[in-house]
């Protein structure tokens, strides 16, 4: 467990960099990046780095050689009698040892837990920044289809004003003409505001201070990235599994310390009197007995601790086969369901809004029928949009809950 505590600080060392490169957002964001300035500064990854160095000091506090320092005790008689004398006493608290040990074998088991820890906060960092990348791409989907609809609201006003010019169609055609603008304006207002919401999200899961500039690059359709994972990557060996193992060795050591305290402690005495007389040499030894605190509760809170954290871990290790299962699961249906309207709903509604189009140019269309057909093509790019979106959230999730982070 030592070797592979130390493989995973060098993963650390290599894959999380102290802080963001200088030109990390000097090109548009792709999943890739997303990936890496995710694992590297969202503020949830900075913050457990930050608990396994506190850890790394409380190890360094273990491995020293006793709880308590020497103490160096001077007495110095007073008056003119012949015997006055001067005492030095020293007493060195002999720490290391069987206790000793159990305190570094109990540090050391914390350190690995905080070390797992990082690896698993970096895990669902990047999952939550994956999800809100995958979101700004929707968001700016769903603004490319309300302007494409703004498009063709104008290319329809245009038609319908010289149908009324011509008198081949009433006016009511041209007011409904104008009010289809007014809503096909009103809806790339609002989506702007979707995608400029979204973009300071994804923001605020890589640490960065504003996303108004943020821009991105990819196609919400692409599904490479998780289509690429480790298919054979074991759930029950995933970072938060390791931690929770990490704490069962943990709180077993500190059983060991808690019931080290039943042994007496020793420590190293010398004594040193110089007198007018003679000089004096007494060393000795100091032995603590415990007969009224032999560490009985603190026994009592680790035995406690070790119980819960094997609850604990076999909780988490059932829990992450059952997300691991249920999120390959619910990736497949999300492809599948994509898959279907891409394939064969989003075609159809594109040509029949093209032929309804020019049925109303040719005027074997009225204007209501248009603009249902209409609807329902719009409808129907945006609920393509939607799934691809629910594809790749759930594979978001599948990274998640995998433990499986994507190649960057």
């Amino acid at each position: 467990m030592t070797r592979l505590f130390f493989a995973i600080c060098a993963f650390l060392a290599s894959a999380i960099p102290s802080a963001l490169p200088p030109d990390a957002l000097a090109e548009p964001l792709t999943a890739e990046s997303v990936v890496r300035l995710a694992a590297a500064g969202a503020p949830e990854v900075l913050i457990a780095e930050t608990r396994l160095l506190e850890a790394k000091g409380h190890l360094a506090g273990a491995r020293a050689l006793g709880v308590d320092n020497p103490v160096i005790e001077a007495l110095r008689g007073s008056g003119e009698s012949l015997d006055r004398a001067t005492e030095i006493g020293l007493q060195i608290p002999l720490g290391f040892g069987l206790q000793r040990a159990r305190r570094v074998a109990e540090a050391r088991a914390g350190m690995e837990l905080e070390a797992h820890l990082v690896v698993d906060v970096q895990r669902r960092a990047v999952g939550l920044a994956l999800a809100a990348f995958y979101r700004v791409l929707h968001a700016e989907e769903r603004k490319a289809i309300a302007e494409d609809r703004r498009y063709l609201a104008e290319e329809l006003r245009r038609v319908a004003s010289e149908k009324v010019r011509t008198g081949d169609a009433p006016r009511l055609e041209l007011l409904v003409a104008e009010g289809e603008l007014s809503r096909a304006e009103s809806e790339v207002l609002a989506e702007e505001r979707s995608v400029t919401q979204s973009r300071v999200e994804l923001a605020a899961m890589l640490g960065l201070a504003s996303g108004a500039a943020l821009e991105v690059s990819g196609d919400l359709a692409d599904r490479s990235l998780f289509d690429a994972l480790d298919s054979s990557a074991d759930p029950g060996r995933r970072p938060g599994v390791l931690a929770a193992e990490s704490e069962v060795k943990a709180a077993r050591a500190a059983v060991s310390v808690a019931r080290s305290a039943r042994l007496p402690g020793f420590a190293f005495q010398l004594n040193y009197q110089r007198s007018r007389v003679e000089d004096i040499v007494r060393p000795g030894l100091a032995v603590s007995l415990p007969i009224f605190n032999y560490g009985q509760g603190a026994r009592g809170e680790a035995e406690a601790r070790h119980a819960r954290a094997q609850v604990e871990l076999a909780a988490r290790r059932t829990a992450a086969m059952a997300e691991a299962e249920g999120a390959r699961n619910g990736y497949r249906s999300a492809v599948t369901s994509a898959r279907e309207i891409e394939e064969r709903g989003l075609p159809r509604a594109i040509e029949t809004e093209s032929l309804a189009r020019e049925s109303y140019e040719a005027g074997k269309l009225d204007l209501p029928a248009l603009l249902v057909v209409r609807a329902n093509a719009l409808d129907t790019r945006r609920e393509h949009a939607d799934r691809l979106l629910d594809a790749a959230l759930a594979g978001a999730d599948l990274t998640v809950s995998t433990g499986a982070l994507p190649t960057h």
